[in-house]
C-alpha cells in the first residue's frame, strides 16, 4: 500500500471496515511512513476533539474561510526528509 491508497481507505480503516488483508497492508504502510502515521494521528485527534464540541453553525463566508484554510494547510504540509512519504512526494 502507498500513501494515496491509504488516504483512500482512511475512513474505512478508522471505522474498522477494511478486510484483513487490506488492514494488514495499511498497518504495514503506517509503520514505515512518517507522513501517513502523522495523518492518521491527526485525523484521530480531530475525531476526538469533534466529539467534545457541540454543533457550530457558520455563515457562508466563515465556511469558505475554514475550507480554504484546511486546503492551504493540507497542500503546504512538509514531509520529513528520508521518510517513505518524502520520496513519493518528490515524484
Amino acid at each position: 500500500m502507498n500513501c494515496s491508497e491509504l488516504e483512500a481507505h482512511l475512513t474505512d480503516f478508522l471505522d474498522g471496515q477494511l478486510g484483513p488483508a487490506t488492514e494488514a497492508a495499511a498497518l504495514e504502510h503506517i509503520a514505515t511512513c512518517a507522513r501517513c502515521e502523522a495523518v492518521l494521528a491527526g485525523t484521530r485527534a480531530v475525531i476526538d476533539l469533534a466529539g467534545d464540541v457541540g454543533r457550530v453553525e457558520l455563515e457562508a463566508a466563515g465556511r469558505e474561510r475554514l475550507l480554504q484554510s484546511i486546503l492551504h494547510a493540507s497542500r503546504s504540509r512538509e514531509v520529513p526528509d528520508g521518510s517513505v512519504g518524502s520520496a513519493e512526494r518528490e515524484r
